[in-house]
């Protein structure tokens, strides 16, 4: 049975909870939830959820791909090593990227011959890298005016992507970037460290056989790491910087598209919990307007939509909807965070997003008894993925909130 609280409605008491503090034992806040997972620390309330490794059958998530090992950064403005096959998380939070090929070879030691070096500019592997390794990535020094260091790409016609993150160590004249020789653009450089939350990202759209370039003028001296050539993936935000970064040597790498996935098949409390009455919690970052925190393969559960940022709380396959317009937030760096709260039953649907209610619902109300999964923060293809990081996901069942409580939530 659903547990009502509102000023209007008289409170039912579920058998399944004892009474603690407030109301029938209920606060009005995030504790409710009998399922609680904090990526950022990562800790879990309810579960059971594993964070090392492939989680089995009975975890809240399982992990739906695994490939090479990636870096994200942390709290402390570094790139950790994340595993090749676990979540790919730190303690910022659950990394929420597509997969992507890499075409840069040794994108962190550019003395290496897949990089040419022209007369008058020198490579050194002597720098600090962004992980904070010692003598882990690489300097280039220019002697000669617009000397280039360079890479080949043999590839057929399409949009391209070159990041790199990059400090200053010397001068005061910009480092300018190329996909295709021809077109120069300035790079963004960071000051005596490297910022890893605001790498240089310049885009091409349909170049064939991409050369990726730097050069800048004599007495000049920057420090490079973790340099990737990419296709942007589908939906990918323009100019969106990659924040879980492979390293490469000799061969190009292929990440894996990050899925955490509650599956009814596998036994996920928290696919059970989505078949009925349920409360929910969201928390993240994203880097476009647009995504999917939490969507299941039958309904559009929660969506950002591209273009007016307007979140939608939808579910039930009657598909009733409920809106609250243009309050998504969305930054390159990542510096903005969503929140997102609401509940359902079979006559109820109600949503706030960053401390606003939404409206009313439209369509016919209902539960969906028959889901099969849902995803966190993306899709089964990853075309939309938030780009970005999930950070905290709640759930409970036969759970309710007022409206105050949820703006209050989510502010």
């Amino acid at each position: 049975m659903t547990i009502v609280r509102s000023p209007v409605h008289s409170p039912v008491r579920s058998p399944l909870y004892a009474p603690t503090t407030g109301l029938w034992g209920l606060t009005g806040t995030i504790a409710d939830f009998t399922q609680d997972i904090d990526w950022t620390v990562p800790s879990v309330k309810g579960g059971p959820q594993s964070f090392s490794g492939s989680p089995g059958a009975g975890n809240d998530f399982r992990q739906g791909g695994n490939g090479v090992v990636t870096y994200g950064p942390n709290q402390a403005g570094l790139l950790v090593a994340m595993s090749s096959s676990a979540f790919r998380r730190t303690d910022r939070g659950e990394m929420q990227y597509p997969s992507i090929n890499t075409a840069i070879l040794w994108n962190r030691d550019f003395t290496n011959v897949a990089w040419t070096k022209q007369a008058g500019v020198t490579a050194a592997k002597n720098q600090t890298g962004a992980d904070g390794a010692a003598n882990a990535c690489s300097s280039l020094t220019w002697t000669v005016d617009n000397a280039e260091c360079s890479q080949p790409w043999t590839s057929t016609v399409n949009d391209r992507l070159l990041q790199c993150d990059i400090h200053r160590i010397s001068g005061a004249d910009p480092l300018e970037a190329s996909i295709d020789g021809t077109l120069w653009q300035t790079a963004v450089v960071q000051g005596s460290s490297f910022d890893v939350m605001r790498p240089s990202v310049i885009f091409q759209a349909a170049v064939t056989n991409p050369v990726f370039k730097f050069r800048s003028k004599a007495g000049n001296a920057f420090a490079f790491d973790f340099a990737i050539g990419i296709i942007p993936p589908t939906n990918w935000p323009s100019l969106a910087p990659i924040h879980a970064r492979p390293a490469t040597t000799s061969a190009t790498v292929q990440t894996f598209l990050e899925r955490a996935y509650a599956s009814f098949p596998d036994s996920s409390p928290l696919s059970t919990i989505a078949r009925g009455p349920f409360a929910f919690y969201w928390q993240g970052r994203s880097s476009r307007q647009g995504g999917y925190p939490m969507t299941s393969a039958s309904n559009l559960f929660l969506n950002a939509v591209s273009g007016t940022g307007a979140v939608v709380f939808k579910n039930g396959p009657s598909g009733a909807t409920q809106t609250v317009d243009g309050v998504w937030r969305f930054d390159n760096a990542l510096t903005q965070v969503n929140k997102i709260a609401g509940w359902c039953d079979a006559t109820n649907l109600r949503m706030a997003c960053n401390g606003v209610l939404a409206g009313a619902a439209t369509g016919t109300l209902g539960l969906d008894a028959a889901l099969d999964h849902w995803d966190l923060g993306t899709n089964g293809s990853g075309a939309n993925s938030i780009f970005g990081i999930n950070e905290r996901i709640a759930m409970g069942p036969n759970l309710t909130f007022t409206d105050a409580e949820l703006q209050a939530m989510t502010a």
